[in-house]
């Protein structure tokens, strides 16, 4: 597989960990989000902080495998 599909993946793969643990913590806090709603529980701010942590990640990750 190319190593720019490996890299896609795993930023997709991040974004939707992070995704999982904010639902799960918005579930275990009771919050409902009032605003600009998506899906009914993500704001436009959890979204954007999302893909910056999927971005970030993705790229200590390349770095750490160009190291190797």
């Amino acid at each position: 597989m190319s190593p720019i599909i490996k890299n896609i993946l795993y930023g997709i793969g991040v974004f939707s960990l992070f995704s999982v643990i904010a639902l799960i913590l918005k579930y275990a806090t009771n919050y409902t989000p009032i605003g600009n709603e998506i899906l009914g529980y993500f704001t436009t701010s959890d979204l954007m902080l999302g893909v910056v942590v999927a971005i970030v990640v993705t790229f200590a990750h390349i770095k750490k495998t160009r190291i190797k």
